[in-house]
């Protein structure tokens, strides 16, 4: 695929759709996505499949930029935290091969997932922000659901149309709260954008320093940090 179907890149932000929109009053984001519930929100993976530009303007006059990405859902739960108000990480599993005999190609799927689990309807449901907002985001692929993020905070992130995502959401809304690329094999995921910190470009670069760290140097690198005398026999 092009980087012009790139988020990051600036055709794929000319390319998607527009649109403008007024909001009567001030547009207060926390209130609208209702975002500022602590200890909420849900993690969802899926396939990201599109996204449109979405700019607002309020009666402060002031320019609002948001994306909304459509994200094809394979898996969603509610974020868990513990007693601390630590988040307890989760792998997602949505159900299990359950034996049904003595063969060990006798089985069934179950639903492994406890009442955190999500089905698609609940996370369209917890999407909701019961604002016209809901009603301006397109028509997209088949079970996908909408989720929002600042234009400045998505601009620069590196995702390809059809590549796998992990998306945490904040408060009782749509608000993304971190999107993380997973790649083709699903065990090891690079954070593109969290928490605010804008990385852009430099996940690939992580990615190779991480696997250098883990292969240790060539053989031609050892040769070359060697000794001429070392080499002579």
């Amino acid at each position: 695929m092009s980087r012009a179907h790139m988020l990051y890149d600036d055709k794929a932000l000319q390319s998607g759709r527009t649109a403008q929109h007024r909001w009567s009053g001030p547009f207060n984001s926390a209130a609208v996505f209702k975002s500022s519930v602590s200890q909420s929100g849900v993690l969802l993976e899926g396939v990201y499949r599109s996204q449109e530009a979405h700019h607002i303007d309020d009666r402060q006059k002031t320019p609002l930029r948001y994306r909304a990405l459509h994200v094809e859902v394979t898996s969603a739960q509610r974020r868990r935290w513990d007693k601390f108000g630590q988040e307890m990480e989760s792998n997602l599993v949505s159900s299990k091969k359950m034996n049904t005999g003595f063969l060990n190609s006798s089985y069934k799927k179950v639903d492994s997932g406890g009442e955190d689990c999500m089905t698609y309807d609940d996370t369209v449901k917890a999407f909701r922000t019961g604002t016209e907002l809901d009603s301006w985001p397109a028509a997209a692929h088949a079970h996908c659901v909408v989720v929002w993020a600042e234009e400045s905070e998505v601009k620069d992130v590196e995702i390809e149309f059809g590549q796998k995502v992990r998306v945490r959401t904040c408060g009782e809304g749509p608000l993304v709260e971190s999107i993380t690329v997973l790649d083709s094999d699903q065990k090891r995921a690079v954070t593109n954008y969290s928490g605010g910190e804008k990385v852009g470009g430099s996940w690939t670069d992580k990615l190779m320093a991480a696997k250098a760290k883990t292969e240790g140097p060539t053989e031609t690198e050892q040769k070359e940090g060697a000794d001429d005398d070392e080499w002579d026999d």
